[in-house]
């Protein structure tokens, strides 16, 4: 492995990271694996690293590749869009227990750009990695997908909702 203390390309160096294993039970805390047995969780834990960024930090650049997915264990993170002719603006903010990084799960890049709004714990997965556990064991990757799934929908209705605020409620 390359990098610093782990192989990865995101665009921030965590305050501290702590090498897998990660707890079991901090894995089975997160909605996306609630419904994953014991030895699933672990396998799970055995490639997460726990990462602390310090509030402002860059947790990821829109536009760069998503080569992993994060799960907020603590704190907040802003999800911001870089838009033609205007400045950055601010679109969501995640809290604890929600996904992060979801493009990491189609292998794509960022579609937005995160700062931890404060100091935030977060759970970083190696994008490869859990896909391969996805394709190797398709209850895990089941369970993961529809919880992803889920959670991109819970987003595109709350983009639906930021819409109609800001151009007006039809017939309205």
């Amino acid at each position: 492995m390359s990098g610093w203390p782990f192989e990865r390309s995101c665009a921030y160096i965590p305050l501290v990271t702590t090498a897998p294993p990660v707890d079991p039970a901090l894995i089975g805390s997160f909605r996306l694996f609630g419904t994953l047995d014991e030895p699933e969780k672990q396998a799970l834990a055995e490639m997460a690293t726990v990462e602390e960024v310090p509030a402002g930090g860059l947790i990821l650049e829109e536009g760069d590749p998503a080569d992993c997915v994060y799960l907020v264990a603590e704190g907040r993170v802003t999800l911001c869009m870089r838009l033609p002719g205007r400045s950055e603006t601010c679109i969501l903010t995640l809290g604890e227990g929600e996904l992060l990084g979801w493009s990491g799960l189609l292998q794509r890049r960022w579609v937005a750009t995160a700062r931890a709004a404060e100091p935030t714990t977060l759970v970083r997965f190696p994008a490869s990695e859990l896909l391969a556990l996805c394709e190797r064991d398709h209850h895990v990757g089941y369970a993961i997908m529809s919880q992803a799934f889920e959670e991109v929908a819970d987003r595109l209705h709350q983009t639906r909702l930021q819409l109609l605020d800001m151009f007006g409620r039809p017939g309205g």
